[in-house]
């Protein structure tokens, strides 16, 4: 059977393909990478912002190590505004890279096999384009212009214009991260960025569905060590103190991390989707949990802590606490649902909230209380804001409430995990997942994730009036609470996490992702390297 019938029969129906396949598929990836003429392989790293396509290509190339990569990288990255800098984020997501000023140095990626990552400045590159004759081989995990040819030498800035990227290589393989709507293609060095074979049109990949739906296969995160927090060693011991919370079995606790609402903005507006307050997020999410806490069953009536990732101004917290006062101005109905839960802020002591910083000196007595008489009906925020990747992705990996995200590839690493979320939206834009992969509208698990998800549009004027319809009641619930973004994420998480809901449920949706997103041949990854393999060896024969 020929290769790219093998890819389309993967693509077709994954169940079709023999382990034989498989192996000889991964031979044939592995003997690729291995050759002589891969002894260095060029990555581009944009300088988009964000973290999505920095963070995407840094997974490509210890993806690549796992497929049989055992040679050097050279990784040409795009310095970037002097507020979006390329380097820092790179330091967050290679461990042991110490940048020297504009000057190469070298990391070691992998001892087993021995890989080091050559970190090049663009800029350097392009000054320095006779030190670096052309490569076979290309990569990067995120781009988006289509009209640079990035296997072409980069072009040197004038006074007018930056430097045109490029990394000077053969053939050059440019992907997306997941859902991104940019272009995937294999470029040549001999051939117009307008020549690039666009992968999103080639039948066998599947077509659309390859740049629309397709995501990457991520390996289960580890705990990360203490060196991954070099940066900011004082955030170590508390995050410590949380994660072996979360992993307690004799004291179990609930625990959902938060990120994708950071704003500059005292107003709380998030740089994602100004339309969404940070501080009313984090009350929806407060207060559905205690609704739970008090009307769900098993391990929903547990102690929660929710941990705060994104960086947020110390005003939006003044104003979160406002709301959780129970005494807000103007809001009458805000504070019936706060009295009536009760979610008051306050000492964990007295209060079955508490908002506190990762550096309070009595985290590990809040936590402990979270166990104690009462506490399966305490939550404790903690404002802990940014943390290394590895951290980071092992957080996510251990919620067992619904975690928040904004991101496309946050979304690809609990997808692979099973882990049920909630996404920040910019819009009403269906942004899950629908199974199968070839199907066009999106099935329903898909919209009801969604809907909810976009309750976080939700202001607290609307939900305060929203209550008022008719008498408010908690249980059974009124129906102008229904609407509220409270009583829809607490049904979510009831939903979400009932493993008797049959073929259809959430519970199941989630499940089937996962097991479709970590079966490595149905990775973009994967399929990209066959199609390119195949299509090299068409012009060899």
């Amino acid at each position: 059977m020929s290769l790219t019938d093998q890819i389309k029969i993967l693509v077709d129906n994954v169940a079709a393909i023999t382990e034989d396949n498989a192996q000889e598929q991964l031979t044939l990836l592995s003997d690729f990478l291995s050759r002589a003429e891969n002894q260095i392989i060029r990555v581009y790293v944009a300088d988009s912002p964000g973290m999505g396509h920095q963070s995407n290509t840094v997974m490509i190339m210890y993806r690549l190590i796992q497929l049989g990569f055992n040679h050097t990288f050279q990784v040409v990255y795009a310095e970037g505004a002097e507020d979006n800098l390329t380097v820092n984020k790179l330091i967050k997501l290679i461990p042991g890279f110490a940048p020297n000023g504009d000057n190469p140095v070298t990391v070691t990626l992998s001892t087993n096999p021995t890989v080091n990552a050559t970190m090049i400045p663009l800029t350097y590159f392009t000054t320095n384009i006779a030190s670096y004759p052309i490569q076979n081989f290309g990569i990067t995990g995120g781009y988006d212009s289509k009209s640079v040819n990035l296997a072409y030498a980069p072009t040197p800035a004038t006074d007018t214009t930056p430097i045109i990227p490029g990394v000077n290589v053969s053939f050059f393989l440019k992907l997306q991260p997941y859902q991104w709507a940019q272009q995937n293609s294999i470029q040549r060095f001999d051939k117009t960025a307008a020549e690039s074979i666009v992968l999103e049109t080639v039948a066998v990949l599947g077509k659309t569905t390859y740049s629309r739906k397709r995501g990457y296969f991520i390996n289960p995160p580890q705990p990360p060590s203490e060196d991954a927090f070099a940066s900011d060693p004082t955030k170590y011991a508390p995050y410590q103190t949380i994660v072996n919370a979360a992993l307690s079995t004799t004291n179990p606790i609930n625990l959902l991390p938060v990120y994708g609402i950071s704003s500059t903005e005292t107003s709380g507006a998030t740089n994602a989707n100004p339309e969404i307050l940070a501080q009313n997020v984090l009350f929806d999410l407060i207060t559905a949990v205690r609704y739970v806490q008090r009307f769900g069953s098993g391990n929903q009536q547990r102690g929660a802590i929710i941990v705060n990732l994104a960086s947020i101004k110390d005003e939006t917290y003044t104003t979160l606490n406002t709301l959780l006062s129970g005494a807000a101005p103007d809001l009458d109905q805000i504070n019936t649902l706060v009295n009536n839960l009760p979610a008051i802020q306050g000492d964990l002591d007295t209060h079955t909230v508490e908002v506190i910083s990762y550096t309070d000196s009595k985290l590990t007595e809040k936590i402990a209380l979270l166990n104690g008489e009462g506490g399966a009906n305490k939550i404790l925020v903690v404002k802990m804001g940014g943390i290394p990747v590895s951290a980071f992705n092992y957080m996510y990996s251990l919620s067992t409430l619904p975690c928040v995200l904004e991101g496309k590839a946050t979304a690809n690493m609990v997808l692979n995990m099973g882990v049920p979320y909630l996404n920040i939206l910019k819009d009403a834009s269906v942004v899950y997942p629908t199974l199968p992969l070839s199907a066009t509208a999106n099935c329903q698990q898909a919209k009801d994730c969604n809907s909810v998800s976009y309750t976080f549009n939700q202001s607290t004027g609307t939900m305060n009036t929203a209550m008022s319809v008719n008498p408010f009641s908690l249980e059974p619930p009124s129906d102008g609470f229904k609407t509220t973004p409270t009583y829809l994420i607490s049904q979510f998480i009831t939903t979400v996490y009932n493993t008797n809901g049959g073929a259809d449920s959430l519970n199941t949706y989630f499940a089937k992702l996962q097991a479709f997103f970590q079966n490595q041949q149905q990775d973009k990854l994967y399929l990209g390297l066959l199609y390119f393999i195949s299509y090299k060896d068409s012009l060899n024969n």
